[in-house]
């Protein structure tokens, strides 16, 4: 299952995903490669998507670099990246998460990510993996030795599953695990703590009253 949204809420949801993988070992990939802010795109009238690493993956005439990934027949229809360190550095703005899911990404998989671009990647259902740098090579040989074959990921069991190859176990952050497994967005993560942050208030009311005391001039 890839990204989606659940019936009635606009937190997504991410299970598992299964799609074909592509290796862009690239280290410090910053969101000004990811979603350049040039105004004019090199291809008229180009989507998001298309956009998407435009200034890598194409020749400054439109045509396309046959060396980026996405531009290569074995890849073309990826939606599982393999890539290096730092990915998504740089500034804040969410077209780095948006960007790469409108040409088809649902999984990134890095040592590491900026900051910013992993919280984004959550909030729209983008599943960021952190993984050694090592595991990611084996799973890119793995790729290139089998072109056109799809792996799984899968969140629920926190593994990458694909024929021919020993399963690869992930971690994801506990919370950002819950909240893609369950849908529940900030405000419905929170709320479940409601009542026991109004039961603690009303047990220190009642121990501290002190503390909660009204001035004569109205402030607290």
């Amino acid at each position: 299952m890839s990204a989606q949204q659940v019936a009635g809420r606009r937190a997504p949801v991410f299970v598992r995903h299964t799609g074909i993988a592509a290796p862009f070992l690239r280290h410090n990939v910053d969101t000004d490669v990811i979603s350049p802010l040039n105004p004019n795109p090199i291809k008229e009238g180009a989507t998001s998507g298309e956009r998407a690493f435009e200034a890598i993956r194409y020749f400054p005439d439109g045509s396309e670099n046959p060396e980026f990934f996405l531009n290569q027949e074995n890849y073309r229809t990826a939606s599982i990246m393999l890539t290096g360190r730092n990915f998504g550095t740089g500034s804040s703005r969410a077209s780095g998460v948006r960007w790469p899911m409108a040409m088809g990404i649902r999984v990134v998989i890095a040592p590491s990510f900026g900051p910013i671009f992993y919280t984004n990647a959550f909030r729209y259902g983008l599943l960021a993996v952190p993984m050694e740098m090592d595991l990611i090579v084996r799973l890119a040989e793995w790729v290139q030795g089998h072109p056109g074959v799809a792996m799984t990921v899968d969140l629920e069991r926190e593994m990458i599953i694909a024929p021919e190859m020993e399963p690869v176990p992930f971690e994801v952050d506990d919370r950002v695990r819950r909240k893609l497994l369950e849908g529940l967005d900030d405000l419905e993560e929170i709320s479940e703590y409601t009542d026991a942050a109004r039961a603690m208030r009303s047990d220190d009311r009642e121990s501290r009253p002190w503390v909660y005391q009204t001035s004569g001039n109205g402030n607290r």
